[in-house]
């Protein structure tokens, strides 16, 4: 009998460590192949199939769940990878496929963090704007020019890699780094910017918490953007429980 297929669409740590889970529970009864949209720059070696690229819309992921005879899909994809996430409900809807989401914890206030919570960037540029006081953006590149006026506003955005052309801001230096950062890294940073505001995602997971705890040590504020609103699908936090809906559904 041929091997099941399971479709992982990964982009965080958290999908590779569920691929190697997988591979190590199921061996040859699974066939497991993790997508990548490729937007990352780089993947971790894995014991399974990698692709690498878009699928076209949620049309062509149907069609690439039809051609390829997936019997299970995953979305491991980062919490804010909406988008894809919306293609994949459709698919599931269409194909009556069965459909795992797999997230990493949100991250929660704790004592002394003195966070203002929001629901898009668009609120975080206004706030910014009021309070004119140095930020530190920690957001990626692509909705960094939601906050191109802000002139009296010095930013500090850190980069993965270094921008090929200069960014859509008006006042700003950049840092270049991948995590995990240490707290002490991050103190340092806040100290040496004369940071006032630190301006995140709600992403979730450990390799980034150290800029929250630096910034409760530090006594600064939080601006955190929320998770947006996720589709009405299974989801689970937990590794254990993400192999036990395999079995459950025959793998």
């Amino acid at each position: 009998m041929p091997a099941k297929k399971l479709l992982i669409l990964g982009g965080t740590g958290e999908a590779a460590s569920l691929a190697k889970r997988v591979v190590a529970q199921f061996g040859d009864r699974l066939e497991v192949t993790v997508s990548y949209s490729g937007v990352t720059g780089h993947q971790p070696e894995l014991p399974c199939n990698v692709r690498v690229g878009g699928f076209g819309g949620a049309h062509g992921l149907i069609t690439y769940l039809e051609k390829e005879g997936v019997s299970y899909l995953i979305d491991a994809t980062h919490p804010f990878a909406d988008k894809i996430s919306q293609h994949v409900y459709v698919a599931a809807q269409t194909l009556g496929l069965p459909v795992l989401v797999f997230k990493r914890p949100p991250w929660v206030a704790q004592p002394k963090d003195r966070w203002l919570e929001v629901d898009n960037m668009d609120r975080a540029a206004e706030i910014l704007e009021d309070l004119k006081a140095a930020a530190f953006l920690t957001i990626g590149i692509k909705e960094l020019h939601k906050f191109a006026d802000l002139p009296d506003v010095p930013l500090l955005v850190r980069l993965v890699n270094e921008s090929s052309d200069p960014l859509p801001l008006a006042n700003y230096q950049t840092v270049i780094g991948r995590p995990p950062f240490s707290v002490e890294q991050e103190r340092k940073l806040i100290q040496d910017y004369k940071i006032r505001v630190l301006v995140t995602k709600n992403s979730g997971g450990e390799q980034t918490t150290s800029k929250l705890i630096a910034a409760r040590e530090e006594g600064i504020s939080v601006i955190m953007i929320n998770r947006p609103p996720a589709e009405p699908l299974e989801e689970t936090y937990n590794f254990e429980d993400a192999v036990a809906w395999l079995v459950n559904r025959g793998a």
